[in-house]
């Protein structure tokens, strides 16, 4: 079974079920910053309205179903003179009778209820009130041991906080409030002790929660809630302790930057805070202090603007984002592309080489111009951009926030021509174009002859969710979230234009003329793909709003991998010879247009195999992923006569044996959990 952390037998566990419930849930796992207080409550019974429909915890005025819980909860404290909030900001609900544990949190939200006028009239009005949100369900006969079922619910609990996907399209997916403005984390202490309350302060919290067995998430959550609560003028102190208390683990400052990058893969930066000018200053402390090289610096905003570049052009601020509406990628890039032009304008060797320093590799130092040219261009095109007055989402602006980050207008939302504000007003770029800056930049358009440079130039990253069939329309998804990569001749060729002007460049420069004349690169066309599952979902058929001509090339790696550990494909490989396929090098996982099904293409773009999901059961969970209990059905395997380890090889298609059907999850990653009871205690 997977495991949220890696499993260590020394921790002592609780006896029974109530105690182990009471041990998660104590002050000690809590970081709380120094805005928010919290009243922890036990409740042996209470009876509740509820009702889960399609993943949904209803509202209490939609349901008139109730259920008996005994209740582990936590509520904000209000300010003096204001009632208690009639939700708690988080919760445990243990059904004995259905063997359900629930992780609920609540949410303070601008919310339009009906009410009676008179005169048999109903109208409605909007107001404040605190909702209810479910996080997770975990079955509890699903759990062998105390153990598993405490990782399940330390996991339940972190998701919670920091919500539950990387891609907050859902409410659920997105962080509280508190996480997002550092006032709260949720980090499992298994050797706190047993009267401790709750963690408080950036020494505190590394001190007492940064630890080796830490999720990778966990950690990146962790130094994001770090980097809020560190006052700036205390961060050159704090940079030094947290590689102080980071060496302590046998890690060095080396595997920083790793942490940085899951950081801002996984970050919702809307709200947007203070965070990105705090990661930044982070920075340049290691840099003073000599605990990180220039380089490192450099190459870690190199790696921000490349996938910055790579997710604003497959979703970009006039057709996603709300038309623009949730803007703070594009304040991330601004950030960002301002130190890096610092940093160039201080070291230039680092992009241009020089003889005599060792500015890196010809291949690194053309990774660095890159990230210059992309990040250049994309500002440069959002220059005047109508926005709203601060970055928002609808969903975002019904949650009640901080003075700081007050309701934006819905009509700013929904309509851009009702915008005041203009992107980057007063702040144009091309004047800081001269001296090293406009050499780079120059350097960088000649480094479009490498074909890795030029596919970069109109390279979009899209998003897709295949395995989420069968779900409702609003249903949340956990399942895989994958990525693929897509290249349009289109945007390449307009930005290329926008550059050669900015540079000067005569349009009859024989570069510019050969690059213009260079063809589309080979994939599948968005012709050959379906559409979303279901309204409001991701597709890789989204590519269609923002350029007609993207064609797909791979999924990323990281999604290749995360496909290949949930599902075993092992007697499938038996029968055919598909060792090149399931090695994790490049292929490309998309649904066919033709028939629906997922199809996995190799490196040529050969369809491979083609399953559809087995989704008549429903979905499971464990440690924060999402599968279908059914696994996948393979329906086809195209090949040629060679790629048939059987002997009984058709002309281009084999049907596949009833006993291979079904890829069934992967051993290395779940086991069938219908075997694995949890020990109620008496």
């Amino acid at each position: 079974m997977p495991s949220f952390r890696k499993p260590n037998p020394e921790n002592g566990k609780p006896s029974g079920l109530a105690a182990l419930l009471a041990e998660m849930f104590r002050p000690a796992h809590f970081f709380l910053g120094p805005q928010l207080e919290l009243e922890w409550e036990h409740a042996v019974e209470q009876e509740l309205p509820w009702e889960i429909f399609q993943g949904r915890l209803l509202d209490v005025a939609h349901t008139r179903q109730r259920r008996s819980f005994v209740a582990w909860k936590a509520y904000a404290t209000s300010p003096p003179g204001e009632s208690r909030p009639n939700e708690p900001l988080l919760a445990l609900y243990l059904d004995p009778e259905a063997e359900q544990l629930h992780v609920v949190r609540g949410l303070e939200s601008y919310v339009w209820e009906g009410y009676n006028a008179g005169g048999n009239v109903y109208l409605s009005r909007e107001r404040r009130k605190w909702v209810r949100e479910r996080v997770c369900t975990i079955p509890l006969g699903r759990f062998a041991d105390e153990g598993e079922l405490g990782d399940e619910l330390a996991c339940g609990l972190f998701q919670a906080v920091v919500g539950t996907s990387r891609l907050p399209l859902s409410s659920v997916e997105t962080p509280l409030p508190q996480f997002s403005f550092g006032q709260l984390f949720y980090c499992y202490r298994p050797d706190a002790p047993p009267h401790a309350g709750p963690v408080r302060g950036w020494r505190s919290l590394l001190a007492d929660m940064l630890r080796p067995s830490l999720n990778p998430r966990e950690e990146a959550s962790l130094l994001e809630t770090f980097l809020h609560a560190v006052p700036t003028q205390e961060m050159s102190a704090a940079a030094a302790a947290f590689v102080k208390r980071w060496s302590q683990y046998q890690r060095t400052s080396a595997d920083l930057p790793a942490v940085l990058r899951t950081l801002f893969n996984q970050v919702s930066l809307s709200p947007y805070t203070d965070l990105v000018a705090k990661t930044l200053a982070f920075l340049r402390a290691l840099e003073a202090g000599g605990l990180f090289a220039t380089e490192q610096v450099v190459d870690f905003l190199s790696f921000l603007l490349r996938h910055l570049g790579r997710h604003l052009t497959a979703f970009d601020l006039v057709f996603f984002h709300h038309r623009g509406a949730n803007y703070p990628d594009a304040l991330l890039l601004d950030d960002v592309l301002k130190e890096y032009l610092a940093l160039l304008d201080r070291r230039p060797d680092l992009f241009l080489g020089d003889r005599g320093r060792t500015g890196g590799s010809p291949a690194s130092l053309r990774l660095r111009r890159r990230a210059l040219r992309q990040g250049w261009l994309l500002r440069r095109r959002y220059e005047g951009h109508a926005i709203p007055d601060l970055p928002t989402s609808p969903g975002e602006n019904r949650r009640v926030l901080p003075p700081s980050h007050p309701r934006v207008p819905d009509e700013q939302i929904t309509q851009p021509a009702r915008r005041s504000r203009q992107l980057y007003a007063g702040d144009p770029l091309l004047p800081r174009l001269h001296g090293r800056i406009a050499e780079t930049l120059r350097q960088s358009f000649l480094d479009l002859e490498h074909p890795d440079e030029w596919r970069e130039l109109g390279l979009g990253l899209f998003l897709d969710r295949p395995l989420g069939v069968g779900k409702a329309v609003a249903e949340p998804d956990g399942t895989l979230l994958l990525a693929a990569e897509a290249f349009s001749l289109s945007i390449a060729r307009q930005r290329l234009l926008a550059l050669a002007d900015d540079l000067g460049i005569a349009p009859e420069d024989a570069l510019l003329q050969r690059l213009l004349a260079q063809p589309s690169l080979p994939g599948l066309p968005l012709d050959a793909l379906a559409g979303p599952l279901r309204p409001g979902t991701l597709s890789l058929a989204d590519a269609r709003h923002t350029a007609a001509d993207f064609v797909f090339l791979r999924s990323t790696p990281s999604s290749v991998k995360a496909f290949l550990a949930q599902f075993d494909f092992t007697p499938l490989a038996q029968q055919f010879l598909l060792d090149d396929l399931l090695g994790g090098k490049d292929m490309l996982i998309a649904r066919s247009a033709a028939s629906g099904r997922l199809v996995i293409c190799d490196a040529q773009l050969r369809p491979r195999l083609e399953v559809e999901v087995a989704a008549e059961k429903g979905f499971e969970s464990r440690a924060g992923q999402e599968y279908p209990i059914g696994g996948l059905r393979v329906r086809c395997v195209p090949c040629d006569k060679q790629a048939f380890a059987g002997g009984n090889e058709k002309d281009n298609k084999m049907d596949v044996p009833n006993s291979l059907l079904t890829v069934l999850p992967s051993p290395r990653a779940f086991r069938d959990f219908s075997i694995i009871h949890y020990k109620r205690s008496s």
